[in-house]
């Protein structure tokens, strides 16, 4: 497997040029201000990488997976694809702002996997979503050991264990498996995988016996493009677009498989609010405290620890007018900022834990909690510095 063994390797890396820094500046919320204890997205401000264009484009309801390489994502460059020779981590990185008013705040860097635009905000009542499993993989059985699958084109090392798939073929697929059956991914190596029936026998290590290698091309399908079981995802809803939501405070509840692949999960009972009016950029249920009010992730139901897709979004109260997003998001790591024209400064190689691995495809964005009012338009800046091994 790669990665980093030693301090030696580390500086072999560097020496190397196996790094890339990455600098930055975003503009923050540029139509409005924002209070304390709110937190927005930097999507659509303007800067470098540029305003978004994604977000609020598409079908409604679909699924939209996002990579670096989505056009318009508009995201953070992190030195372009290295796997499956390298795994590529977040060395270090700081962050700065001197635009008045704006600290105390913590700005986070999240990697957005996808995200559902609902269009019809006043609709009330649970709205279904669709998540095509898009993300593929060509396979081929092996000859020698008939539960081992070889990858013949995506190297699947992004896929986690207990990733539920599907199989599908231009021929037969190999005896013991069938189109449009649930499986769940075991992984033996970055090129090497079983199914199982289950998602507790994958974590078993319990496969699926095959009998012979079918015959045509076989395809392995999933849904998220990274983190693909869903461990440690979040979820976000906010609005995307330059004019504010219409009036309207509803509860705003989520339907979710979680990440152990279990189906009718959903965000507790008192659940999230959104604000009236919230402008672009505000993730809804953030804001002053009190009931319904929280950091920037949907609360899940208890004892789950990530979310594996979103099956259904609801606004139990009619939103009068635009439309909002629900982003799937991995936080990578947090930046608290204490004074103005000081930079926070974190070290990921020394730190625990350490080195937040950066996937290929990773679509990085920054979310900012601000502790303080902060004025539209403050500007953000910074350095960050990836390295693979």
């Amino acid at each position: 497997m790669a990665g980093f063994a030693s301090f030696d390797q580390v500086i072999s890396a560097f020496s190397n040029g196996q790094k890339w820094d990455a600098t930055w500046g975003k503009n923050f919320n540029p139509t409005a201000a924002a209070v304390a204890n709110e937190w927005h997205t930097l999507f659509r401000g303007g800067g470098n990488p540029p305003a978004d264009a994604i977000f609020d484009a598409g079908t409604a309801l679909n699924f939209q997976a996002v990579k670096d390489s989505t056009s318009s994502a508009a995201s953070l460059l992190h030195g372009g694809n290295v796997q499956p020779t390298y795994y590529k981590y977040l060395a270090s990185g700081h962050v700065v702002t001197a635009a008045a008013t704006t600290v105390p705040n913590v700005i986070s860097l999240v990697d957005v996997i996808g995200f559902y635009r609902v269009t019809a905000v006043t609709t009330t009542t649970a709205q279904s979503t669709t998540n095509t499993l898009s993300q593929t993989d060509t396979f081929t059985a092996e000859t020698s050991d008939l539960c081992t699958f070889t990858s013949t084109a995506n190297i699947p090392s992004n896929l986690l264990v207990g990733t539920r798939v599907r199989c599908t073929t231009s021929g037969t697929l190999p005896a013991g498996l069938s189109t449009g059956t649930d499986y769940y991914y075991i992984r033996v190596s970055d090129s090497t995988f079983k199914l199982a029936s289950s998602y507790a026998n994958a974590i078993a290590g319990t496969a699926v016996d095959i009998t012979d290698t079918g015959s045509g091309t076989h395809t392995l399908n999933w849904l998220l493009p990274r983190y693909t079981n869903g461990a440690g995802v979040q979820a976000i809803f906010f609005n995307p677009q330059a004019t504010a939501l219409g009036a309207g405070t509803p509860n705003l509840i989520l339907s979710y498989t979680n990440s152990t692949q279990t189906g009718s999960r959903g965000t507790p009972t008192t659940y999230p609010i959104g604000k009236t009016a919230a402008s672009n950029s505000h993730i809804l249920y953030t804001g002053a405290t009190g009931t319904g009010k929280y950091n920037y992730a949907v609360p899940l139901q208890a004892g789950d620890a990530g979310i594996a897709q979103i099956d259904s979004i609801r606004n139990d109260a009619t939103y009068t007018s635009g439309m909002y997003s629900v982003a799937m998001i991995k936080e990578i790591a947090r930046f608290p900022i204490s004074t103005l024209g000081l930079a926070s400064e974190r070290n990921f190689l020394n730190e625990l834990p350490s080195l937040p691995r950066i996937y290929d495809g990773a679509a990085l964005y920054w979310l900012v909690g601000s502790g303080a009012a902060t004025p539209a338009n403050s500007a953000y800046s910074g350095l960050l510095t990836f390295i693979w091994n």
